[in-house]
């Protein structure tokens, strides 16, 4: 009887199966603590902020109206910004410091991808899925939100009751979700096409000889990652020039504003500017970034680095020189949160009291400087990080 077979009769056999040895820690962003999880499964216990910082993804993008993205047509959303740049992929730096090898499968049929899932379930192979929450039984939403990027474990199911059992972020425990809406949610096309599901499951397998490099020069790594995101981007809206580029758009906001159009959660009529200044604080603050675009969780790790013993023993360990410049980055990663999050609060709070008339209630120079203040203390940030050398 070959594998294939006998992986076949133990399914049969079996209409129940949970991983045992799989836990969840709540968590604050789906994709760090989803890999957090999974790293613990695999014998690297750590800190979600220490599985954020190590796979180097922090940085900021800006796109406003004039910009063009494949799977975009027809959008009504004229602005995002985000903290990070790159999400879970086979050439994460995380999983290889670590020596994982993370490998990711994508399938037509949502039918075939769950068979495929179960083959690994029953191997007690954990698995990282992107799926539309919109779809996630548990999840109770005040309006309808498709978003397809978001990340959860897959850890078991029982066919007999039609559920998996899934850890999501800032659910205690395990949640169950009906099989059905699961394929639903993983193969989902609702929304931009970058941000399909395509029915994506991301495995984890570690070396077989259990090497990997140092964990202190490892850190080294991933940070220099962050300060090219910053410093040296690939696009023009990324980075520094995209805090700028954010900036000085935020002075035009009076005029390209200054609209009425359909919510898409709902279809009711808005003001542009009440839509972007409810959007805006969900990027920075509340829609898994930890807080502060993301900062919040940068510092965490910083934090980690200056008050452990992660970087400060053994092979490649760091020299007190270096752990001084993560102590002199602290103020500046606090700073720059700190600011993030009185940006957002300043929207949010001009939003629910003005409604359609906000954009009448605030002093765009003055915004415009706070995201220039925040882009200045990031520059001295990520330029002091830069003398961190590998």
């Amino acid at each position: 009887m070959d594998n294939f077979q006998k992986l076949n009769r133990e399914r049969k056999m079996s209409e129940k199966h949970i991983i045992k040895d799989f836990k969840h820690q709540v968590g604050v962003h789906c994709e760090s603590s989803s890999m957090r999880d999974m790293f613990e499964f695999y014998r690297f216990p750590m800190s979600e902020a220490m599985a954020f910082g190590l796979d180097g993804t922090l940085g900021f993008g800006f796109f406003d109206g004039s910009a063009n993205f494949t799977g975009t047509e027809g959008a009504t959303l004229p602005l995002f910004i985000g903290g990070k740049q790159d999400t879970i992929n086979p050439n994460s730096l995380a999983c290889r410091l670590l020596g994982i090898t993370l490998r990711k499968q994508s399938f037509t049929s949502a039918d075939k991808a769950w068979e495929e899932s179960t083959k690994l379930l029953l191997q007690d192979i954990p698995l990282m899925l992107q799926v539309d929450l919109y779809y996630l039984d548990y999840m109770d939403f005040e309006e309808s939100i498709h978003f397809g990027g978001h990340f959860i474990t897959l850890v078991g199911y029982d066919e007999s009751k039609g559920i998996a059992y899934i850890g999501d972020t800032e659910y205690e425990d395990f949640q169950e979700v009906s099989l059905e809406n699961l394929k639903k949610a993983r193969s989902s096309e609702h929304g931009p096409s970058f941000l399909h599901p395509k029915n994506a499951q991301y495995s984890m397998n570690r070396r077989s000889d259990g090497k990997y490099p140092p964990l202190a020069a490892g850190v080294k790594l991933a940070i220099q990652k962050a300060v090219n995101h910053m410093l040296r981007p690939s696009l023009s809206n990324n980075g520094l020039q995209g805090l700028t580029n954010f900036a000085e758009s935020i002075l035009t906001w009076d005029q390209s504003f200054n609209k009425i159009v359909k919510s898409p959660y709902d279809q009711k009529e808005y003001s542009l500017a009440r839509l972007n200044f409810e959007l805006i604080p969900g990027y920075i603050e509340e829609w898994g970034t930890g807080g502060a675009s993301f900062r919040n969780l940068y510092k965490s790790f910083l934090e980690e680095i200056s008050t452990t013993s992660i970087c400060k023993e053994g092979p490649k360990a760091w020299t007190n020189e270096e752990i001084g410049i993560i102590d002199e980055c602290i103020p500046m990663i606090t700073q720059s949160a700190t600011q993030w999050t009185e940006f957002a609060n300043i929207l949010k709070d001009t939003a629910e009291t003005y409604k359609n008339e906000c954009l009448e209630h605030v002093n765009l120079e003055e915004l415009s400087d706070l995201i220039l203040s925040i882009r200045n203390v990031e520059e001295e940030l990520f330029r002091n990080l830069l003398k961190i050398k590998i």
